[in-house]
């Protein structure tokens, strides 16, 4: 890592992990209780400066958005601020937090699903001006908010491109709740919209957004998703005269959980071709943005968790964690394998055993994969649930009446910080209806 650099240069692997001190790990167990979240900074950066290299071949402005809603932690939104990354914001919470962790409106992107004028004015008011409309409503509610606050937003037009897409999660499906046609007969179309704006006097047209899914397994649905888009450019300069300044892939860069998957150098050398051709047809560069939220922070966070028990069914062993799906939710919703090891197991020729969580739900099991290292599993060793930095921390439910657990943070220098307090048994008691029980308010 260069000296005083937030940033630093690592050898490109296809599958690579945050290392830790087993002494540490179990330093930190006993400090702040298992199961616990341990992230690391130098992944976090190592991630968002491939990404952000990859698309580098770009002779354009490249900005990277970090997906806020995928860990809003304030560390990692600070650490991120830090480094000049933009985000990529969809309520006026996320923004909250990440005004409150030292992020600037200037690099916000503001995509909503809800679209109300109430909410534009809000955003618009804490220095936001990037907005991404979804709906000629929205579009509306954007411009009065601009005009009610006497301030010129530059609004873009999130597009549904409607390509086959092999994905994890799919977004550009034939219908969807995200974003609107390229072309249509009714006003709710890309290419009636973006004449509107054109003509509006009180905002700024921007460019163009979409997003084909996450997880994204094949980069040649962007091909076929950025030709689309040429070709309503073209339809609207034979009527007008006019540029994009803004266009934004969104996000979809696909973690390695044990299956190879397509990395950021080659989506960008599949797509950079398509990007160019828009470039001549526009008559000049746009920003380029590429978001993230899965890529840039999901292997740089473990769940440490404890085997409290074991037993044997049969010929099979099951060990039980004290950690469950409620701390990780895309197990149940997706199916998420994420590679588990066993700290300071060794090698044998065990079958792998069956991993169980500790909620009382038949859907709580973790599926093991290729990349699991299970040997020496036995009650009071710990085992590290790999790559859950993204869409984990956000979903933690109290399933069972069972607390959220601590967060550590590993900084670039080494040291071990941390970043949320396990939760009080009271505190969740409190939270969920026990001062309200004490009290009695009445609501009518």
């Amino acid at each position: 890592m260069e000296k005083g650099s937030l940033l630093f240069k690592e050898e490109k692997t296809a599958f690579s992990q945050p290392t830790y001190d087993e002494q540490v790990l179990n330093y930190l167990a006993e400090k702040v209780g298992t199961p616990y979240y341990l992230t690391d900074e130098r992944t976090i950066a190592r991630n968002y400066e491939r990404l952000k290299s990859a698309y580098s071949v770009y002779k354009g402005n490249v900005i990277v958005a970090y997906s806020v809603k995928a860990n809003f932690n304030p560390f990692i939104l600070n650490f991120l601020s830090r480094v000049g990354s933009h985000f990529d914001v969809t309520s006026v919470e996320e923004l909250y937090f990440l005004l409150k962790s030292g992020g600037s409106p200037e690099n916000v992107i503001y995509t909503s699903v809800t679209e109300t004028e109430s909410e534009y004015r809000e955003v618009m008011s804490k220095g936001v001006r990037r907005i991404v409309v979804s709906s000629i409503r929205g579009m509306y509610n954007a411009i009065e908010a601009g005009r009610l606050l006497n301030v010129v937003p530059e609004i873009s037009v999130r597009v549904n491109p409607e390509v086959q897409v092999r994905a994890e999660v799919r977004s550009a499906m034939k219908v969807s709740k995200f974003g609107v046609p390229l072309n249509g007969s009714n006003p709710e179309s890309a290419y009636k919209m973006v004449k509107i704006l054109l003509d509006e006097p009180g905002v700024k047209f921007g460019g163009f957004h979409f997003h084909l899914g996450s997880q994204l397994e094949d980069p040649n649905a962007y091909l076929q998703a950025l030709e689309k888009i040429k070709q309503l450019i073209l339809k609207i300069k034979k009527e007008r005269e006019f540029k994009i300044s803004f266009l934004d892939l969104g996000g979809g860069t696909p973690v390695n959980y044990g299956v190879k998957v397509p990395t950021p150098e080659e989506i960008a050398s599949t797509i950079i071709g398509k990007i160019n051709e828009l470039v001549e047809v526009n008559g000049d560069f746009f920003t380029l943005a590429v978001e993230s939220g899965r890529y840039i922070v999901a292997e740089s966070t473990v769940m440490v968790s404890r085997i409290v028990n074991t037993k044997y069914y049969g010929t099979k062993k099951i060990i039980y964690l004290d950690a469950g799906y409620h701390y990780l939710l895309d197990i149940a919703l997706l199916q998420q394998v994420y590679p588990l090891e066993v700290v300071g197991g060794k090698e044998s020729n065990e079958e792998k055993p069956i991993v169980a969580g500790r909620l009382c739900d038949s859907m709580d099991v973790f599926q093991v994969g290729p990349e699991s290292k299970l040997d020496g599993a036995e009650p009071g060793k710990l085992v590290l649930i790999k790559n859950v930095g993204a869409y984990s921390l956000v979903f933690n439910m109290p399933f069972h009446s069972q607390v959220k657990p601590a967060v550590v943070y590993r900084a670039s220098d080494g040291k071990y910080y941390l970043a949320r307090k396990k939760q009080e048994l009271e505190d969740l008691y409190e939270e969920e209806g026990g001062s309200l029980l004490r009290d009695r308010v009445r609501v009518i």
